[in-house]
């Protein structure tokens, strides 16, 4: 039996009209900042606001919130036991840019799930030998040689509703990941006194669980599972468009594990 182990969640909303992006960026910062940590109990800290866009993290969660004039993006790394209302954060700060920013009109709303399936050993070979026990085509009948044999699979599979309003994405590749190059953040190079309360811990501790989890050698099947809505209403609740994502993206990946279409 294949068990799915979930990487990373993100919540994307793309929008019309973001022009005020370049004027308010610093305020809508400065509200998230408090509000986020206010709510989820740890802390956040902006990183960089730009014209090109703004970014704020949580070390403690291994969560990020970016955004632009056009877009907002909030991306989980699913690491270790970390566990806060993610619906609630989304919730949260799509409103505040849509006050901050006046926006009127969304264009898409995007729930996308990341998850590994292992395979046995933490190899490239292995991994794709296990991509091969999920696609729906198992032989492949080639006029170039006759002596080619499959050795690894890659697929997309795409589903929508009749007027394409609403769809479903997936995705499965061989993933395979020997080490990273580890990224320190500038702010630790900084002394801890100099730093408002609690961030130097946060970090501190962010580094210490990057640090094992690129240490550990990783193979196995990468599925990305997107679940989307186009052009929904202004006052779309964004708690029903996670859970529904949410029951969706399950669905898929059963579906994919047990070998069928969803």
């Amino acid at each position: 039996m294949l068990h799915p182990v979930p990487r990373q969640r993100v919540f994307e909303a793309r929008y019309e009209q973001g022009y005020r992006y370049l004027d308010r960026c610093g305020d809508a910062l400065l509200i998230l900042e408090d509000i986020l940590s206010q709510d989820t109990h740890c802390v956040w800290l902006p990183e960089e606001a730009t014209p090109t866009g703004a970014r704020l993290m949580c070390p403690d969660l291994d969560t990020y919130v970016v955004f632009n004039a056009s877009s907002l993006i909030i991306d989980h790394q699913v690491i270790g036991e970390a566990q806060f209302d993610f619906v609630a954060v989304a919730t949260t700060t799509l409103s505040t840019l849509v006050g901050r920013f006046d926006l009127q009109k969304m264009r898409r709303f995007g729930f996308r799930r990341f998850f590994i399936i292992p395979a046995a050993d933490d190899s490239i070979d292995d991994a794709d030998r296990l991509s091969l026990r999920l696609p729906p085509v198992k032989e492949w009948l080639s006029s170039v040689d006759p002596e080619f044999v499959m050795r690894s699979y890659e697929q997309v599979s795409v589903f929508e509703t009749k007027d394409r309003s609403k769809g479903l994405r997936v995705s499965t590749k061989p993933y395979t990941k020997v080490g990273t190059e580890l990224h320190v953040d500038e702010r630790l190079k900084i002394p801890p006194h100099h730093l408002r309360e609690g961030q130097h811990k946060a970090l501190v501790e962010q580094l210490r669980r990057t640090q094992a989890r690129d240490r550990a050698p990783e193979a196995g099947v990468l599925v990305d599972i997107d679940y989307y809505w186009m052009w929904p209403p202004k006052d779309t609740n964004v708690k029903d468009f996670i859970e529904s994502g949410m029951r969706a993206s399950e669905e898929a990946l059963a579906a994919l594990v047990r070998g069928k279409s969803p």
